[in-house]
């Protein structure tokens, strides 16, 4: 849900998410300016001019064994191509 002044402006539901550490990609998961790839039709670095008061995330049900072993994965491997 995001909230403006309190009031609820818009509720959305994300099907799949990345199942890896975003910063391991060059992206990262920032409020208030995009240091990685811009999500809107902004320039890179482009600070937010509004007040944020907080960002919650809640994480609706548990990874399944596919989610744990496509994590795992990647893991190894980016361990790998840090050698």
């Amino acid at each position: 849900m995001l909230a403006v002044d309190g009031a609820a402006v818009a509720h959305a539901r994300i099907e799949r998410t990345v199942p890896l550490v975003f910063s391991m990609s060059g992206e990262t998961f920032d409020v208030g300016v995009d240091t990685g790839a811009p999500v809107g039709p902004y320039p890179h670095g482009s600070p937010c001019t509004a007040e944020i008061h907080g960002v919650t995330l809640e994480r609706l049900s548990e990874p399944g064994a596919a989610v744990d072993a496509a994590v795992r994965a990647g893991l190894l491997q980016a361990g790998l191509r840090t050698q």
